[in-house]
């Protein structure tokens, strides 16, 4: 028997809400004309930006001003584009790519709010066009949505965010305006492991440490010890598996938790 694609791995998933969806007449038209702000954005955040239609499973457009993927346009254009994508992940971390891509789709589809705002973050590794691999961070939102408010139309922004992350790590972290859903990937047990969200105090020395306060200064303000406070910055460094303070930092304001 043959062995499936890479662009059918996903597919099966997908179907349950393909079955569903009406093709909005208008989206041909609407979404190129936002092309000019999507150059501006990419180049000047050092971004990959994609719009994928899951109805035919190809991606119309993509834009890499400052080449974090660096590969030739033409390549994720053509009917194998999706294949293309998949084929440069890393295969150390193409599983747990797709448990993440499983877990968003089951979110979507037992979302009852606005689609709109969802927010998907997911992490890999991915092959640049010189070769080398990098650790990559993609938000994923639906920007165009049947009269059901079935998604159909994605935009992803890719970013490189190697010097922020360990190796051999990954996170999921889905977002909307009402609540945040965080999960690990537990490379040994191969499977999503629920991370609790940030409490009130986690978020409290956070803001502190992102205005460059030390342990001492915060724990002073909070009146708590400064082994509190870094009991607390070793936990959140843990939880979010950056290299250390300030990459996490980046990394939770990047993913909207902070």
């Amino acid at each position: 028997m043959a062995s499936k694609s890479y662009g059918e791995v996903f597919d099966g998933d997908w179907d349950r809400l393909r079955s569903v969806i009406q093709v909005a007449a208008s989206y041909k038209e609407k979404w190129p004309e936002l092309i000019p702000l999507f150059e501006q954005i990419s180049a000047q955040n050092a971004v990959f930006i994609m719009i994928w239609n899951m109805l035919i499973n190809r991606i119309i457009y993509v834009v890499d001003k400052r080449k974090v993927l660096g590969y030739d346009t033409s390549m994720y254009l053509a009917e194998s584009g999706i294949d293309f994508i998949v084929a440069n992940n890393h295969q150390a971390t193409f599983n747990y790519y797709v448990i993440m891509q499983q877990q968003a789709i089951k979110y979507f589809e037992e979302f009852t709010g606005d689609i709109s705002k969802v927010i998907i973050n997911i992490e890999g590794m991915c092959k640049r066009y010189t070769g080398e691999y990098f650790h990559f961070f993609q938000q994923t939102v639906s920007i165009e949505m049947d009269n059901n408010g079935t998604p159909f139309l994605f935009l992803s922004y890719v970013h490189d965010i190697t010097y922020l992350k360990k190796e051999r790590t990954g996170n999921l972290v889905i977002t909307t305006p009402d609540e945040s859903k965080w999960w690990n990937f537990n490379f040994d047990k191969n499977s999503l492991e629920p991370v609790q969200p940030l409490s009130k105090q986690e978020k409290r020395i956070l803001s502190l440490l992102a205005e460059g306060k030390s342990s001492k200064e915060i724990a002073n303000e909070l009146s708590v010890s400064p082994h509190t406070i870094d009991t607390h910055r070793r936990n959140l460094l843990e939880k979010t598996n950056c290299i250390d303070t300030t990459g996490m930092i980046t990394y939770l304001k990047l993913v909207g938790l902070l």
